[in-house]
């Protein structure tokens, strides 16, 4: 009787993916999840929270949390290459409110992009992207 070899999958590489990054698209389900929760807190702090700590403090922190687990539901890559990544993304949009992007591309004020974009540049706002980024690498190292 001949046995057939079975295919191991294990280690195989999807088309395009580049080993040594080790980035691969792939959907997580619990990222995912953590991701909803983080925009359905930052949709309730948008709409009902007023004051000067958690809704420009705590809400940076969140939304880096947020973009976090919302590209680690989709990018399998290190953790601290994503956590990188989007620290960068915070920066990069804070950096684009201090040369005022959105007047530059024309983009009104009252539209959905330049509500996400934000208009106003603060130093502060830059040091809780980075707490928020520390937060993210803590809870996944742990």
């Amino acid at each position: 009787m001949k046995t057939l070899k079975q295919p191991n999958f294990s280690r195989q590489q999807s088309a395009g993916i580049d080993e040594k990054s080790g980035i691969a698209l792939r959907f997580s389900a619990i990222h995912g999840l953590k991701s909803l929760v983080c925009f359905i807190v930052l949709v309730v702090i948008a709409l009902y929270v007023r004051d000067s700590f958690i809704r420009p403090t705590f809400g940076d922190v969140l939304v880096v949390v947020w973009l976090y687990y919302l590209l680690a539901s989709f990018l399998s890559m290190p953790v601290k290459w994503l956590v990188l990544l989007v620290v960068l993304i915070a920066f990069f949009v804070e950096i684009g409110q201090l040369l005022q992007v959105t007047t530059w591309l024309g983009i009104e004020p009252s539209s959905p992009l330049a509500v996400i974009l934000g208009a106003t540049f603060d130093w502060k706002d830059l040091l809780a992207y980075c707490v928020g980024g520390g937060l993210c690498w803590w809870m996944e190292t742990k």
